[in-house]
């Protein structure tokens, strides 16, 4: 919960930078390269968000990485107050909360979309679709195959589930069986 809190937070605050200068998807890649360099040198990641480290030391091996990389002034700024803040463990749920601004700005939702079998681009344009006039925005799918749901389709936008399932019906006949509603 607290990582959400802070993520938040400092997620919005880059956000609002980078809409006012006209940046959003350039800050949003720098983040993302950030994350992901953090992800490959585990050792840069313990250095920058140990505290047994001094500030200044973490700081000029993250300006070091910096010049390296070609960072941007706010995302150096960004990254540098998160030493100082002792916040820079959070850099990923940060970098996942900033995309979720990008969707928002960009009017878009992410769909979850399972099925028990492998489906076709077309099938899977045909849902996105489908939600889109349900939603009113752009919908970007994220298929998963789940042979637990034995047939039909559950698609997931937030915290909205339409589930169609076989799976569930069956678990729906099953409780109208056991409350006698069939007859």
């Amino acid at each position: 919960m607290r990582n959400l809190i802070i993520a938040k937070r400092y997620s919005k605050a880059l956000f609002n930078l980078a809409r006012e200068g006209g940046l959003i998807e350039q800050y949003g890649q720098e983040l993302d390269d950030f994350v992901r360099l953090l992800e490959e040198l585990p050792d840069l990641a313990n250095a920058l968000q140990n505290p047994l480290y001094p500030e200044a030391a973490r700081k000029n091996l993250f300006y070091a990485v910096a010049d390296k990389s070609g960072m941007s002034p706010i995302i150096r700024s960004f990254v540098n107050l998160l030493i100082e803040k002792k916040r820079v463990q959070y850099i990923d749920a940060i970098a996942q909360y900033y995309h979720r601004l990008i969707d928002e700005h960009a009017n878009v939702a992410r769909a979850r979309v399972k099925a028990p079998t492998e489906l076709d681009e077309k099938v899977i344009e045909q849902i996105a679709t489908t939600l889109e006039k349900m939603t009113g925005k752009k919908i970007i799918v994220e298929f998963e195959k789940d042979p637990a749901l034995i047939g039909g389709v559950l698609a997931q936008i937030g915290d909205l589930v339409l589930d169609g399932s076989v799976k569930r019906q069956l678990l729906n006949f099953k409780e109208s069986m056991k409350r006698g509603a069939l007859g």
